[in-house]
């Protein structure tokens, strides 16, 4: 079986996680602790490597794609001592002589990241960004087969482009952000992958065990267990320090995740791809929430104080508070803490994505992989139980169609609009 080259939009701290944590894994071939699967349709995570890099800030650009990975303002946990280029019986998984290009900012970059310290912070201007037709070019040279969007939260027009780059080069595309959020426009998108026999999964991806996880599984087992909750919140915010730099004797501020985030103008579709994780558990069992309460609020960003050095944390802390009614009126209440690595439990999601990518198109599977998208996005096209989600996985990693695939067969001539979808609007319930 041949490699799976990788292009990543965004050598951010998401990236950096996910490209150490393979070297991590080929470094460690027994241990698969963190690995959703370690095996899909006979990929392991030792079968995927980075070939290519977008970026804008002139900390990363024209920069060999294992130095920008650990450029500033990056500040997730190293995994390994040093990354490593592959080839050469190395354990490395990044393509010798990978580079990370200029990429076009549109509107990737908030302006308002320029008032916070170039340590935490985006610094752009590295040079002229490459044109449309450059990028489609450099993707085809270096063979790229999936493309993974981890721009900023709030870049539409920015993944725009990177959609229809993906279309022009022929590649797969997995969309770890909030964008193509209301199912209309996501049926097109869809159609337009369908027709090039490309596969797609997103959009906004969830953590291996993150906020959204909890809250879905949550959500869903009280309901299961007949209890009709009434009030479920989730908060979130970046607090303590990134994993191996707790002796550090400073204050600590955000990732550039949540400095992104710190105005609300780029939180609505994060809110509402939040929102969807709680109300689908709901949707998928036919439990009306109406007059119910269930809010997640995206970010809290939470800053140092002016003065002395600026260091950033990776650490993400996610408080629940759920309250339901059952047996005979009976009340409940749950209040849950979790604190997290953010980064590297994107990685363990987005290591399955790309491979479940290439299986499906070896499979002659087109347009948004379901299952998938449904175990690793907030916002699939389809909601499903946490146990159908997997059903779909486990299918796809043993290489067997379901009744969801079939239909999806490029010998099948799918239409997006006749395809399984969860209604899902662009407003939140609140507007």
């Amino acid at each position: 079986m041949s490699k799976i080259k990788v292009g990543v939009i965004g050598v951010g701290n998401c990236a950096q996680s996910l490209v150490e944590g393979i070297q991590y894994y080929n470094e460690n071939p027994n241990d698969h602790v963190g690995l959703m699967y370690p095996d899909i349709g006979g990929y392991s995570s030792s079968d995927v490597e980075f070939v290519i890099g977008f970026d804008v800030d002139r900390r990363k650009v024209n920069r060999p794609l294992i130095e920008a990975l650990r450029a500033r303002p990056n500040c997730a946990m190293n995994h390994v001592e040093e990354l490593l280029e592959s080839g050469n019986n190395t354990p490395g998984c990044v393509t010798p002589g990978a580079m990370v290009y200029s990429s076009p900012t549109l509107d990737g970059v908030a302006e308002w990241m320029d008032y916070y310290p170039e340590e935490v912070s985006f610094r752009t201007g590295a040079e002229e960004a490459k044109s449309f037709d450059d990028i489609v070019q450099l993707i085809k040279d270096t063979g790229t087969e999936v493309l993974v969007n981890y721009l900023p939260v709030g870049s539409e027009k920015a993944t725009r482009f990177y959609l229809d780059v993906a279309l022009k080069a022929g590649v797969h595309f997995v969309n770890c952000i909030p964008t193509l959020i209301e199912t209309k426009e996501t049926q097109q998108i869809e159609q337009k992958f369908i027709n090039a026999g490309l596969t797609f999964v997103g959009s906004d991806m969830r953590s291996a065990w993150g906020a959204s996880r909890l809250s879905e599984v949550l959500q869903g087992a009280m309901i299961d267990g007949g209890l009709h909750v009434t009030y479920h919140t989730q908060t979130n915010r970046i607090g303590g320090a990134t994993q191996g730099r707790e002796h550090i004797r400073n204050g600590v501020t955000s990732n550039t995740d949540f400095i992104n985030m710190a105005e609300k103008e780029r939180l609505h579709n994060k809110h509402i791809s939040k929102e969807n994780v709680l109300k689908g558990q709901n949707t998928v069992r036919g439990v009306n929430y109406a007059g119910d309460t269930l809010y997640a609020g995206p970010s809290l960003t939470v800053l140092q104080k002016p003065g002395g050095d600026y260091v950033g944390s990776d650490n993400k802390i996610a408080d629940l508070d759920i309250v339901a009614f059952g047996f005979g009126g009976a009340r409940y209440t749950l209040q849950a803490r979790l604190s997290c690595q953010d980064s590297p439990n994107s990685g363990g999601v987005v290591i399955s994505a790309i491979r479940f990518c290439r299986v499906a198109s070896e499979m002659d599977i087109v347009g948004i992989l379901r299952g998938p998208s449904a175990y690793t996005q907030k916002t699939p096209p389809v909601q499903l139980t946490t146990a159908d989600a997997k059903f779909e996985c486990d299918a796809l990693a043993r290489r067997e169609l379901t009744s969801m695939t079939r239909p999806q067969l490029a010998s099948a001539k799918p239409k997006a609009k006749e395809l399984p979808y969860t209604y899902q609007d662009g407003k939140t319930d609140y507007e």
